[in-house]
């Protein structure tokens, strides 16, 4: 998903007043993710609803990091642990510190939580305070506890200006018998989802049509059937690139 699809719904769902009070927003890059959750709190908080910044007083507030109602867990790098949470749930379990009502945390980075840190975070999420909104920022989703991504929404936000060349990569490495960067893609390729990887590796199993590379074609229509039947993701796309890896 692009970050302007992902703006465009946010801002609809607002206007509608059906946000989801948790969200996770997912990309590799963790400069994007502050800036895509930067602007999503000033859409929340916007007086005017708009998608752009129209430099009303709670946009510049949020902006500037002035806005009271918003609080910051974590650095993205460091572990976040259960009293960081618990101070979290006591702050936002009294009233709204200025006049908006809204009460938004940011919690960097969701694969950073401890176990216990989880199972308090899971507690306060399935029965949130009145108008309040986690947005949690992860660069890896898999990481993050089962259970707490039941109850948020995924925005799960493409690198725009890798895209083109994701979309072929697989053929190019095995292509260019490039075992080192074969196995460095592998690591990423396990951390996205089902429809993301089926996606990819489809449109890889036409590209092996069209070049004619008959071990490929087979390798991947098998590969991509078996994930569309199993929950055993990583194993098979290991399988896949183990396979290819020999090869070359």
């Amino acid at each position: 998903m692009k970050k302007m699809e992902v703006f465009n719904i946010i801002n609809e769902l607002i206007k509608e007043r059906r946000l989801y009070h948790s969200i996770i927003i997912s990309n590799e890059n963790q400069t994007d993710l502050d800036n895509i959750s930067n602007e999503v709190l000033r859409q929340i908080y916007c007086l005017n609803n708009s998608i752009e910044n129209d430099n009303c007083d709670w946009c510049l507030k949020t902006v500037n990091k002035n806005n009271l109602n918003i609080s910051y867990i974590g650095d993205s790098t460091s572990k976040i642990s259960k009293e960081d949470i618990k101070q979290l749930i006591i702050k936002f379990s009294s009233s709204g510190i200025e006049n908006n009502k809204n009460k938004v945390y940011i919690l960097s980075n969701g694969e950073n939580l401890s176990d216990n840190a989880s199972n308090a975070l899971l507690k306060f999420l399935e029965e949130p305070p009145q108008n309040t909104y986690a947005v949690i920022l992860t660069k890896d989703r898999n990481k993050i506890l089962s259970t707490i991504k039941s109850r948020c929404k995924l925005f799960s936000i493409e690198n725009e200006n890798e895209k083109e060349q994701i979309d072929s990569e697989i053929i190019n490495l095995f292509l260019n018998k490039d075992k080192k960067k074969l196995l460095k893609y592998l690591i990423n390729f396990k951390k996205m989802e089902r429809s993301e990887i089926i996606a990819i590796l489809s449109i890889a199993f036409e590209n092996s049509i069209n070049l004619n590379i008959k071990f490929l074609q087979e390798l991947l229509l098998d590969t991509i059937n078996e994930i569309k039947e199993t929950n055993y993701i990583n194993l098979i796309l290991e399988n896949l690139f183990i396979k290819m890896y020999e090869v070359i």
